[in-house]
């Protein structure tokens, strides 16, 4: 059934009539289409984009290839398509050349650029081809650095925050894992000091406590939690270490495109007929002695929570329990009112120092709120010394 789908697929296309062919996947076809264009080969090959990867459809790719003399294959990373090509190409008795990863061809390695693409595409069929001259940038200023970020109004921000708050004062190690949150080894939340793969952390953090006298802080995604997480917090419970698990519960697998997780309110996606497993029941059941639930939007009570967590003698698990910012905002729940700094701000910018919210922004040397980014989590206006930090309504009466 799935060839099927694969043959008819419109994510499947074929363009062009000529007898040299170039079979491409994913980004490198717009590289291809650029090349194509700037070669002026546009009457002399025919294109085959293949969008429905798996099962690749058999029966167009051998029909392309029938009508080529010589096929060259553009995907990054390792040879799938041109050694399925190939394959193909010899079930249907076919001798054409298939060429993609050489020597003099494309690297399996790294990523493809439009110049490499061009390049390769003129060598393949004997173009002229002459690289353009290279742009001089000596007097050009740097550009600023912009590095990656955690969403505005992200839960997990306010879960780091206040885990860096519950252990100042303590030589604490952080190991971390895969998912939105590993952006917390950034400062100025710096709450990630090791990763090794997706689901260590619940292995890791038993060996740092049994390795160093510092506290260890753990921190897994529920998504991640299910997946590989779950055997390395019964070796923590059956080996009796000394720990903290903080499991970053934001209701879906965000970082990979809010895919649903055992641990998701199916309902809420309109979806019938599936079960809800509750990661509290999954901790206590494998027997953590000390569970707690956070809100991570109530600073103060989630901070008092994990001091009593981090000092407590054995394994002990918080679940941060706050739905991802986006897939709140996908299901069209009530949207909280923006906040906004009011004159009452002293321009001591906690705020921008300890969260880094990107919706914070300067303006004049003020620190100002932009309300389109503004989800209304209220952190910064929990930590703000003045308590200059209102709600838009609210600011407008003061």
């Amino acid at each position: 059934k799935a060839r099927e789908l694969s043959e008819q697929s419109p994510l499947n296309i074929i363009e062009g009539r000529g007898r040299w062919g170039i079979l491409c996947s994913g980004v490198s076809y717009n590289y291809v289409k650029d090349a194509v264009a700037e070669l002026k080969m546009a009457d002399q090959v025919t294109i085959l984009r293949i969008g429905f990867s798996h099962p690749l459809p058999v029966g167009m790719i051998q029909n392309f290839l029938k009508g080529c003399e010589k096929v060259l294959v553009v995907e990054e990373g390792e040879p799938y398509l041109e050694e399925s090509a190939k394959t193909y190409a010899q079930e249907a008795v076919l001798t054409l050349p298939i060429r993609g990863k050489a020597q003099d061809l494309f690297s399996q390695l790294y990523e493809y650029d439009p110049a490499m693409v061009r390049k390769h595409i003129a060598a393949c069929f004997g173009l002229a081809y002459t690289p353009p001259a290279p742009v001089d940038l000596s007097d050009v200023p740097p550009v600023p650095q912009r590095p990656p970020t955690l969403c505005a109004g992200c839960s997990h921000r306010a879960t780091f925050y206040e885990v860096r708050k519950a252990t100042e004062g303590l030589d604490t190690v952080f190991p971390s894992d895969i998912g939105c949150y590993t952006l917390g080894l950034l400062p100025p939340l710096s709450t990630a000091d090791y990763l090794l793969c997706m689901g260590s952390s619940t292995g890791t953090v038993g060996g740092f406590s049994k390795a160093c006298d510092r506290k260890v802080v753990s921190f897994i995604g529920d998504s991640t939690f299910f997946h590989s997480g779950i055997p390395g917090l019964v070796n923590a419970v059956f080996n009796n270490h000394d720990l903290t698990l903080v499991i970053l519960d934001n209701g879906t697998t965000a970082m990979t495109g809010h895919q649903p997780n055992p641990a998701v309110d199916m309902a809420q996606l309109k979806l019938e007929g599936y079960g809800r497993v509750s990661i509290e029941s999954v901790v206590r059941a494998i027997g953590v002695p000390h569970v707690t639930v956070i809100k991570p939007y109530k600073v103060k009570k989630s901070i008092d929570a994990i001091k009593e967590a981090v000092a407590f003698k054995g394994v002990s698990v918080i679940i941060s329990q706050e739905l991802c910012a986006l897939y709140a905002s996908s299901l069209k729940l009530p949207r909280r009112k923006p906040f906004h700094v009011s004159d009452k701000c002293r321009n001591h910018r906690d705020c921008m120092d300890h969260l880094a919210c990107p919706a914070f922004y300067v303006w004049e040397g003020r620190i100002k709120i932009d309300a389109n980014l503004c989800t209304g989590c209220a952190l910064c206006a929990q930590i703000c010394p003045e308590n200059a930090i209102l709600p838009v309504k609210d600011a407008a009466k003061k």
